[in-house]
């Protein structure tokens, strides 16, 4: 079965613009396509109690479907601070049932390499209801890797949302938990890019 432009965007990303991270969020919350865009807006309020001059901007990806298919991809641009260069991360949305949500692969994925992240991981799909993901590229640049833990973090706070990781070998509903496994993660692939130089 061919991919679908929603996850050749994701995997694009994450081939073309290594080292990248695409992390699963599971929510009990049914979201639909403006659910999106309420959840950005409350998350640019409370990045704005940190910092008044941050940004989060939604756009969509890819041209509306002829066949009424929903939105599913979207960029959205995160800046922290004045000083920030916007970093831009893509987000996918996914009702459980719908039979093009990827989250069957992830917890595939995540089963084949541990049994007990494999039993958390199972366990989430029986009470979520939406599936989201959040990938983004050319984490090697520091100025990029809080700006995606930032936007990981605000989305699974305001959803009650269980993070699935499998780069970072983790599944956990603690944002600050995912955040130090991910850096971890992170450092691991640089020193092993290292060492084949």
């Amino acid at each position: 079965m061919p991919a679908s432009k929603d996850q050749l965007y994701l995997r694009n990303l994450v081939n073309g613009e290594r080292p990248a991270r695409m992390v699963g969020l599971f929510t009990g919350h049914a979201m639909k396509q403006q659910d999106l865009a309420r959840l950005v807006d409350a998350c640019l309020t409370s990045m704005r109690e940190e910092n008044r001059n941050a940004s989060l901007t939604l756009a969509p990806i890819g041209e509306a479907s002829a066949n009424a298919e929903p939105q599913r991809t979207w960029r959205v641009t995160v800046v922290e601070t004045t000083e920030s260069v916007p970093h831009d991360c893509l987000v996918q949305v996914f009702e459980m049932r719908d039979p093009a949500s990827p989250h069957r692969a992830l917890l595939d994925h995540i089963g084949q390499m541990d049994e007990e992240l494999s039993a958390a991981a199972s366990h989430l799909q029986q009470t979520a209801q939406t599936y989201l993901t959040l990938a983004s590229g050319r984490l090697d640049v520091l100025e990029r890797i809080h700006p995606f833990q930032n936007l990981v973090s605000l989305f699974t706070s305001a959803l009650g949302a269980a993070i699935v990781d499998p780069a970072a070998a983790i599944v956990t509903t603690d944002p600050a938990e995912w955040a130090d496994a991910m850096e971890q993660s992170l450092q691991l692939e640089n020193e092993m890019g290292m060492l084949k130089r």
